[in-house]
């Protein structure tokens, strides 16, 4: 079958305005735009302007920087290091933006973190490193710092950052794996992580912090423990994650404090993922199949109240999310030995799912998704009204049995729940919303 790609934009608005998106573009700088998407700030190219499209398409901003001399303005030196930036996110009041970098130059490998502030339209540097990785960023909840994950030889160490320049960061704890959430008022941390080499090192504990200390509250599950992220609900009135209990794993949600464990739901052997509902009373989850590559089979939906699950799809699914109004769940779906996904998203209220588009993914896109229960607490793919979402892809027209050939660069879709025609933006491979605020 031949394959048909839609790379031109279609005229429809897809989120309401003044919604911001942050995109890493093809070009590995970080812009931002709002509406439309029609106007494009770049955030981090060395002389900051705007991409306009028309007609024409997309015309970037110039790459040139001003050289303090008494010459004109020339492009920058071949010595001048060539930086990279990536994790695009958005504080939680979304007047701000953190984003990773790692520069490679003659002297070698820098990697560090900065923030752009958009009402004062400047970038504050609060980590430099030359040999540790970034492998997520996230704000805190009180918007004062930034949580991030450090990659190192002996696993990944989770560090919190203040907003200044040459401040001290503080290194929390090291492990593998490292999947944590903070509470409303950053003064707790759930974490899930493996601080030895042994299975039994495994655990998900309560931590409590203060500005001179910190300490580990209640361990809750040790063992092997097969699933990623323990969160709060939105209410912080339970805490959810995935206990062993004699070889058998089990959804447990408890009290916000970690008491009161009650297992709600038997999960099937493979690794589990599992995100709240707005309203706190509900979870969505779902386990990967066995053998299959990060493949999610179904998803249920679990009521807190009645302790009954009832399922949704049973697609296999690489990730979903909730809207911030929580009617709908969107979820990428996996056709069998196709080589492209599909965009459904189900409306809660009628029970009713809708299929949206066929794509393929960006190795950014992708990554996220495999993450997507981690993600759901730091970024989001949805409006803040809740009538469309992001994503950076090729949008397909057709269902392709192969994949072959040149096809268009990926660039940014917002995408009606309605089914209407989805609106396009620039070129992109990763794209996250503002959070409502």
């Amino acid at each position: 079958m031949m394959l048909q790609m839609l790379s031109s934009g279609i005229a429809a608005a897809a989120s309401k305005p003044g919604a911001r998106i942050a995109i890493l573009g093809t070009d590995d700088q970080i812009y931002a735009c709002s509406g439309d998407c029609s106007k494009t700030e770049c955030i981090t190219c060395p002389v900051k302007g705007l991409r306009v499209r028309d007609d024409s398409g997309i015309k970037p901003v110039s790459l040139m920087r001003e050289v303090q001399d008494e010459g004109p303005l020339r492009r920058e030196s071949p010595a001048t290091p060539s930086i990279k930036y990536g994790w695009p996110t958005f504080s939680p009041d979304g007047g701000k933006l953190a984003f990773s970098w790692m520069g490679q130059g003659s002297d070698g490998n820098s990697f560090g973190i900065s923030v752009y502030d958009f009402a004062r339209h400047d970038t504050t540097s609060i980590f430099a490193s030359r040999s540790e990785r970034i492998d997520y960023v996230f704000w805190t909840p009180d918007g004062k710092s930034v949580s991030f994950l450090l990659g190192e030889p002996q696993g990944l160490s989770l560090i919190v950052a203040e907003l200044k320049e040459k401040a001290p960061v503080r290194m929390v704890l090291s492990g593998m794996p490292m999947y944590y959430a903070w509470n409303r008022t950053a003064d707790r941390l759930v974490v899930h992580t493996n601080s030895g080499q042994e299975v039994r090192a495994e655990h998900v504990a309560l931590m409590s912090l203060t500005p001179s200390s910190q300490e580990v509250i209640r361990t809750m599950a040790r063992g092997r423990l097969p699933f990623k992220t323990p969160c709060w609900s939105p209410d912080e009135k339970h805490l959810a994650y995935v206990a062993n209990n004699n070889a058998e794993a089990y959804l447990v949600v408890a009290d916000a404090d970690g008491l009161n464990p009650k297992s709600m739901v038997s999960l099937p052997i493979g690794e589990s993922s599992f995100v709240w509902a707005p309203d706190s009373r509900h979870l969505a989850y779902s386990s990967e199949v066995i053998g299959a590559d990060s493949v999610l089979h179904g998803i249920r939906i679990l009521d807190l109240q009645s302790g009954e699950s009832q399922r949704l799809t049973s697609d296999d699914v690489a990730a979903f999310f909730y809207s911030p109004d929580g009617r709908y769940l969107a979820y990428i779906s996996v056709p069998s030995e196709r080589p492209f996904y599909v965009w459904k998203v189900a409306d809660l209220k009628t029970g009713k799912s809708r299929k949206l588009d066929n794509f393929l993914a960006t190795q950014e896109e992708s990554v996220s998704y495999h993450y997507f229960d981690q993600l759901a607490l730091s970024h989001t793919i949805w409006s803040p009204d809740s009538t469309s979402f992001v994503y950076a892809g090729v949008r397909l027209l057709v269902e392709p049995d192969q994949v072959g050939g040149p096809t268009p660069e990926p660039q940014l879709w917002m995408e009606p729940v309605d089914g209407s025609a989805p609106h396009s933006g620039p070129t992109g491979t990763l794209a996250f919303f503002a959070p409502a605020s």
